[in-house]
């Protein structure tokens, strides 16, 4: 039996990557979908839930959301389903996983399984794996702030030396250089993606898993933040000189790696390759800012919370955790009437209270003036400027259609869209395990 890998490119609209093999670029996607075709999926109806913390746990299980209830970045730690790689490792197959999102790590026996840098799950693999896992996971939630610390930026050159070949290191080299020197901030995704896919491909090849998983996120970051200076974009929105310097086309670079990627994960021996998108994203036009919060702590702090813990999530969101459900009360009506003083725009407006716990997401759209002041509980006064960092400007949102493509896929396999949560059954065909949402009757 072939070695069954599963890449989860998170978010990527492929009419964007079929634009760019028109043009004569990506030439591994195009001999790949040639010979193997694409299908079209679709997930969740209603927009709130299209997201990939819920899209991705839907593939995992074979369950939708209405089913599986996993609404929140970091809310698998407390559901109870199995997901495929658990029932896979079950029937006596070795599983292995990098940064799936939104996942849990409760194999026994993954010779590496490093989880997504915002749920707690054990790491699987040895003490490389480990201080992988913190680097990653520093450097995700720090990344607005651009500061690493010296343990994170250790073991990032130790991946790249020990688990990179020496024909990458000019990638790398000037990717770095663009991301430091030129300040072109989608570089640093680049290097993160390029960086686990060669730790995945390294560590792949020493133990050879029967079912690993791959899951990278540049591609939906560059996406969603510069996604209107791509060539392939035809809408009339742009983004200033100041954030992407004119010329420049982020997306095509990050698609011009998952072609390199592509080419290195089909050279792997007696695999087959499975690669899905959850879901894709589609222009936003509206003019939208994102921030995040400098320092959670603190500033929840001089609002006057009460507070036991609190966990920054991606980018404008953080879970805050009460020892009461009076303190969580507080909470949400304070920080649900904060507001501008200039023009009473809230700040967080989304706000999500399960008793003793509350998930928040900095929701404020607008630029921020150095004098930008909001109002706490009606009378405490602060400059929100001091407050937060900026992240980018939004270019792309959530669609329900994604994508599917298979190595041992055909055109004559090709039927209409289908529900990602049958991409579960096609994985459990592939170890002869019977899945409960058979697609037995269904050929894609």
């Amino acid at each position: 039996m072939k070695k069954l890998i599963f890449w989860e490119m998170n978010e990527i609209n492929f009419d964007f990557v079929h634009y760019y093999i028109s043009k004569g670029k990506l030439k591994n996607w195009k001999k790949f979908i040639d010979a193997h075709g694409i299908s079209i999926t679709n997930s969740e109806p209603v927009y709130e839930n299209i997201e990939p913390w819920i899209q991705w746990p839907t593939i995992r299980t074979g369950l939708d959301y209405s089913e599986h209830k996993v609404f929140r970045l970091g809310d698998f730690g407390q559901a109870d389903i199995k997901q495929h790689w658990e029932i896979i490792e079950d029937k006596g197959f070795s599983v292995a996983a990098i940064s799936p999102i939104n996942a849990t790590n409760n194999t026994r026996n993954s010779p590496f399984w490093i989880p997504d840098p915002w749920i707690e799950t054990k790491v699987s693999g040895g003490a490389f794996e480990k201080r992988l896992s913190q680097a990653i996971k520093q450097a995700v939630n720090d990344n607005a702030k651009e500061k690493l610390s010296l343990s994170t930026i250790l073991a990032l050159i130790e991946s790249l030396i020990t688990k990179s070949k020496l024909s990458r290191i000019n990638f790398y080299a000037r990717a770095l250089l663009n991301a430091v020197i030129r300040g072109q901030h989608w570089s640093k995704a680049i290097i993160l993606d390029k960086m686990i896919s060669d730790v995945f491909i390294s560590l792949w090849s020493k133990s050879k898993p029967d079912f690993s998983v791959l899951f990278l996120n540049g591609g939906a970051h560059i996406q969603h933040h510069y996604m209107f200076n791509s060539k392939a974009y035809k809408g009339a929105a742009k983004n200033p000189s100041w954030y992407v310097q004119q010329g420049l086309d982020p997306l095509m670079e990050v698609l011009d790696l998952y072609d390199s990627i592509l080419q290195d994960l089909l050279s792997l021996p007696n695999t087959r390759l499975m690669i899905a998108v959850g879901m894709r994203q589609v222009p936003y036009e509206q003019n939208t800012y994102y921030w995040r919060l400098k320092n959670h702590a603190d500033f929840l702090k001089k609002i006057g919370i009460e507070y036991r813990n609190v966990t920054p999530r991606m980018t404008r969101d953080f879970l805050i955790e009460f020892d009461s459900i009076a303190n969580a009360l507080i909470a949400v009506n304070t920080l649900s009437n904060i507001h501008t003083k200039c023009n009473g725009t809230k700040v967080f407006a989304e706000i999500d209270n399960r008793g003793l716990d509350v998930f928040v997401t900095l929701t404020y759209p607008f630029d921020i003036d150095s004098d930008m002041l909001i109002v706490v509980n009606d009378n405490k006064v602060l400059n929100l400027n001091n407050e937060i960092v900026f992240v980018a400007i939004k270019n792309g949102h959530h669609d329900q259609q994604g994508y599917f493509l298979d190595s041992e896929a055909t055109f004559k396999d090709l039927t209409n869209p289908f529900n990602i949560k049958y991409i579960f059954s096609m994985i459990m065909r592939h170890f002869d395990i019977k899945a409960k949402n058979s697609m037995d009757n269904i050929t894609v």
